[in-house]
């Protein structure tokens, strides 16, 4: 007599989660240097904005290169059979964030040692796992992760950046800062170091939660308050997007502007018929 061991299928997520993405030059800058992907997947959705930086083009070279990469590491580790305890799976998740970060940062490395007029480019990055009804968020530099629940607009990232650390160490005011213009000085990104440093969040959802990815070119436009009216407007993500990115030209472009936004919905009562 033989027994079939069969591994039992991951619980089913309480959620569901749709996306839109936008990515716009803005008013300013001769090339877009900005990379965004989203994907719905049955395990883990995903979405992922990388800000570029460097010589003429080689922005643009890093952060497409960047998102590749994130976005391949993720969906092999998606694939794999998912551990049955919750801490388990999102420590899976976790490890998994760190490694495809590691990755893309080796790439881009190794993509510039080859390619001279890449020399010195790097990347921003800010990279989203969604399951079951768990969000954990890796980055790098000034993109950011923004969470809006019932009117609010919370920010889950805290930005790598000269100027954060002297709001950290009492050295200068928020709205200070705000005025500035020091803002694009970075103190972490893809490709500037041998080892990448993300930082990991982990937040739970509900249904009705918008997260929002964007670059600089958002947030140096728009503020907080500017940002959760426009999610809170009860029309179609594809509208939000591109009102966000309208309002960020409005206010002089200054940058490129990218943008995603994902909704938490509640599955279907029949997903498993």
């Amino acid at each position: 007599m033989f027994l079939s061991l069969r591994r039992p299928p991951p619980p089913e997520s309480q959620w569901r989660y749709a996306f839109v993405q936008r990515t716009d030059r803005g008013l300013v800058r001769a090339n877009n240097e900005d990379a965004v992907h989203a994907e719905a997947g049955a395990a883990w959705s995903l979405a992922v904005l990388a800000d570029g930086m460097g010589g003429y083009q080689a922005g643009e070279v890093a952060s497409a290169l960047a998102v590749q990469c994130v976005v391949q590491s993720l969906q092999h580790s998606a694939a794999q059979p998912a551990p049955s305890s919750v801490p388990a799976r999102m420590a899976a998740v976790h490890r998994a964030l760190e490694q495809c970060v590691q990755k893309a940062n080796t790439a881009v490395r190794a993509h510039a040692a080859r390619h001279p007029e890449c020399e010195g480019m790097g990347t921003t990055v800010v990279a989203a796992v969604f399951t079951q009804d768990r969000l954990v968020v890796a980055h790098l530099g000034d993109s950011r992760a923004y969470l809006w629940r019932r009117g609010t607009l919370r920010q889950l990232t805290t930005d790598h950046s000269w100027l954060q650390e002297l709001i950290d160490a009492g050295h200068i005011s928020v709205e200070a800062a705000a005025q500035s213009g020091q803002g694009h000085l970075i103190t972490r990104a893809l490709g500037v170091s041998a080892r990448a440093q993300p930082t990991l969040y982990e937040e739970p959802l509900e249904a009705g939660d918008r997260v929002l990815l964007c670059s600089d070119g958002l947030s140096d436009m728009l503020g907080a308050a500017d940002i959760a009216a426009l999610l809170a407007l009860p029309q179609p993500l594809s509208l939000q997007a591109d009102q966000l990115i309208a309002q960020a030209n409005a206010r002089g472009g200054h940058d490129n502007i990218s943008v995603i936004i994902a909704a938490v919905e509640p599955a279907p009562a029949d997903q498993d018929h």
